[in-house]
């Protein structure tokens, strides 16, 4: 059989190749027995495998090139709620200025008044004869008390319906703006709630290209340091950038038929990358350590398929879980996170069982090329002597070590009970964007409630209540409203100073075109719409509302809206959801480890680390983000809170990555355990074997979530330095010290289950029983080989 394997393929080998250099500092022994070969891996698959995966993604790049502009707002995606009843009616039966605040702002200071002017009149016109444009209000003639005649604002009413429209309408005006010429060459801005987004997008893409330009050439070096040879290092970064273009493209295509925010594009390339390149060396990693165990390249495959291929897909199940819990929030927007986070997983690991082993074996021995150059890293041996006296400490010293882990997880957590919600504020826009620089324009000269007013949609009883006492009513309200702390100004129908002019202006805006019986009030805040003191106030005039319609039963009914209340609503709606995302999370991640893992109380210790490791994480970015030491130390924004969104990712796709290494680790624990059934032997061999790839593997995924981290978008920092923060805690203080620690006090009943007797060793078909690297009792450990 032998013979008819080295005949089936090009790249020949040795039957019995000499010992390799073992990538994963693992302890091998001079031979091992041969494997039956149920099935061999001939050469026309392997190329088949390789033709499909090309293929698939040539034919995806073109979509993958028109993903951004496919992107939709984040504000999408909110039925039934009372900020979507507003904007609902506000577009229907107002004007469209109100539901998506689009500004034209131009700061002509020092330039010729005359000329001036009449640019601006021009570019007025221009903007309103586009087919996309409704009107466009010059602010002048709006606004009382104008501030300054050399400075200039517009209020534009696009033919949108959707937020996702309204962002689309926006380059469009930057184009008309950009071909007009002005005096000076300083051109307006726009800005506005849908600028502000739609450049929070860009920025967003900017991060993304930035971050793959830096993660993959530094996974590309790390991984070329464990496997000590270009072309082992070099494969897992093809397969990983095949799958996550692959989902990309996919994503693209589904679009079209649902909302997809900007933080999928990142998410997708983050997790793939991250969990692709790790999957990847996994499994490369067992294949070299079978082959160093003098197997063929068929035997090779066949068990690293078994082990290491059963393990990455019980670990893709477990991360793919996570993400699907996410389905359990009621916003349309979190739909295509969650789809984007269990696509990726699932397309990088078909890729990594399907691609990788058709790439190893058409490479056959090439994939071992350059290994020479790094003889002399070979002869150091640091990693396995490292792993090899740390699992001797832990064996040693379980009690030591489980204190002194869980202390300090617990310290990195009591942050986290300070964490606050913050929203998606302007400022944390890139400074030098389009919608920043006009909305801090406007900001300083109208104020910052004109940009994103809070809208009250007022429902008479009927079409006369400015003949009765609905008048008296309104104006009563006004004036409550008027007391609230951060009241700037409001702006009704029953306010009859200023100019006739500016008088009639506001009737044509705060009264219904096709509905006599709405009006609408808008409310102009002191501090920033989205700041934490606006959401405080929105609540007060919820609480004034609520007070006037029951005052009022029969009267008239009122419903808050704008886009501040848009996104404090979500958010709401996102912490009220999270229970049950939290809920959802740990009962399918239990079910899932039971069965992977056929153990309750392994199960149990892996639930709570890793929900310690979750709140370790939160604590973290509330010291880096909300405390500002992150600002100080390493540039990155101080923020008020944490975003909800960034919150409910980082949980649920912390606990799917963070089973990765619990997977990795207890599969190779419980694997040496079935071979001696000692505990104490079996953590130690089971540290010595996978504790270099699991660092390894830690350190790729840090680099890759860091790249990420170092971007202008604060929210992508948020997630990139929680997810990097947390995977450093799981494969260091959970993997290498809490969880071997752990397996050795719970001794046996580490793999007890209810109804089923302990597991015992597996056997060959031919009656052999292969085990890899063996150790012998804790006080005679010897290196047989190793790195």
């Amino acid at each position: 059989m032998d013979s008819k394997i080295g005949s089936n393929h090009r790249s020949a080998e040795p039957e019995r190749p000499p010992q390799a250099a073992s990538s994963n500092g693992s302890l091998c022994e001079p031979a091992a027995p041969s494997l039956p070969i149920q099935r061999h891996y001939s050469r026309r698959r392997a190329i088949f495998s390789l033709v499909f995966w090309i293929a698939l993604t040539i034919f995806f790049i073109p979509f993958v090139l028109q993903f951004t502009g496919r992107i939709q707002s984040t504000l999408s995606g909110m039925k039934g709620a009372p900020s979507e009843i507003v904007r609902e009616n506000v577009v229907k039966n107002f004007s469209t200025a109100l539901a998506f605040p689009t500004a034209i702002v131009w700061d002509a200071k020092g330039l010729p008044p005359d000329q001036a002017d009449a640019a601006w009149k021009n570019a007025l016109d221009a903007l309103r004869a586009d087919e996309n444009v409704d009107d466009v209000t010059d602010g002048n003639a709006m606004i009382e008390n104008w501030p300054r005649s050399d400075w200039h604002a517009a209020f534009v009413a696009s033919k949108a319906s959707t937020y996702g429209e309204a962002e689309k309408v926006v380059p469009r005006l930057r184009k008309i703006i950009a071909r007009l010429s002005f005096p000076g060459n300083v051109h307006p801005w726009v800005t506005g709630g849908p600028a502000l987004f739609l450049d929070l997008n860009l920025a967003s893409t900017k991060s993304l290209r930035s971050g793959e330009l830096i993660a993959l050439p530094v996974a590309f070096i790390i991984l070329l340091l464990v496997f000590r040879s270009v072309v082992a290092a070099f494969l897992p970064v093809l397969v990983a950038t095949l799958g996550v273009t692959c989902t990309l493209g996919i994503l693209s295509m589904l679009a079209s038929a649902m909302s997809v925010t900007f933080f999928v594009p990142n998410l997708v390339t983050m997790i793939g990358l991250g969990v692709g390149i790790d999957y990847c060396l996994i499994y490369l990693a067992r294949y070299r350590r079978e082959r160093a165990n003098h197997l063929t390249t068929q035997e090779a495959l066949q068990l690293t398929r078994k082990t290491a291929g059963k393990t990455v897909l019980a670990s893709a199940v477990l991360v793919m879980s996570g993400f699907l819990t996410l389905l359990f929030i009621p916003l349309e927007f979190f739909t295509s996170i969650a789809v984007g986070g269990m696509l990726v997983v699932a397309c990088v690991a078909l890729a990594t069982l399907t691609l990788l082993p058709a790439m190893i074996f058409l490479v056959g021995s090439y994939l071992e090329w350059g290994s020479s150059l790094f003889a002399p890293l070979q002869r150091l041996e640091l990693a396995p002597q490292c792993c090899e006296k740390w699992g001797q400490l832990v064996v040693r010293r379980p009690w030591s070590c489980v204190i002194i882990g869980l202390a300090i997880l617990v310290v990195l957590a009591l942050p986290a009970t300070q964490l606050r919600i913050a929203s998606i504020e302007a400022k944390n826009i890139p400074a030098k964007s389009d919608s920043r620089l006009g909305y801090e324009s406007l900001t300083e000269n109208l104020g910052a409630g004109w940009m994103m007013p809070a809208i009250i949609l007022v429902q008479h009883p009927n079409g006369d209540w400015m003949i009765g006492d609905g008048m008296a009513r309104e104006k009563e309200l006004v004036d409550q409203l008027n007391q609230l702390p951060n009241t700037e100004k409001v702006l009704s129908v029953t306010d009859n100073s200023g100019s006739r002019r500016a008088q009639q202006s506001r009737m044509g805006l705060l009264t219904s075109s096709s509905d006599a019986s709405q009006s609408v009030i808008l409310m102009l805040s002191k501090s920033d719409p989205q700041s934490m003191v606006a959401r405080a106030w929105l609540d007060n005039i919820t609480a004034v509302l609520t007070a006037s319609e029951k005052a009022h039963p029969d009267g008239t009914h009122y419903e808050l809206g704008g886009l501040p209340s848009v996104t404090l609503t979500a958010d709401r709606v996102i912490m009220r959801a999270l229970p049950e995302v939290v809920f959802a999370t740990l009962c399918s991640t239990f079910v899932l480890l039971l069965l992977f893992m056929r153990s309750i109380l392994v199960s149990l210790k892996a639930i709570a680390l890793n929900l310690i490791c979750v709140l370790a994480a939160y604590g973290f970015q509330v010291i880096c983000f909300q405390e500002g030491w992150g600002a100080y130390l390493c540039h990155f924004y101080a923020t008020d809170g944490l975003n909800t969104i960034v919150l409910v990712i980082c949980f649920c796709a912390l606990f799917g990555l963070s089973m990765d290494y619990e997977v990795f680790i207890l599969a190779a624990v419980r694997e040496s355990w079935l071979d001696n059934h000692n505990m104490d032997l079996a953590v130690q061999e089971g540290l010595l074997r996978v504790g270099g790839i699991i660092s390894s593997a830690a350190a790729i995924m840090i680099a890759v979530f860091l790249s990420f981290a170092f971007g202008d978008v604060v929210e992508i920092e948020q997630l990139g330095v929680g997810l990097s923060f947390a995977v450093l805690l799981d494969a260091t203080i959970i993997r290498l010290l809490l969880v071997p620690s752990i397996m050795v006090l719970m001794n046996k009943w580490a793999f007890w289950c209810p109804g089923q007797a302990f597991p015992v060793a597996e056997r060959h078909p031919r009656g052999h029983h292969y085990q890899g690297e063996k150790l012998t009792p804790p006080k005679e450990i010897k290196r047989v080989s190793g790195l």
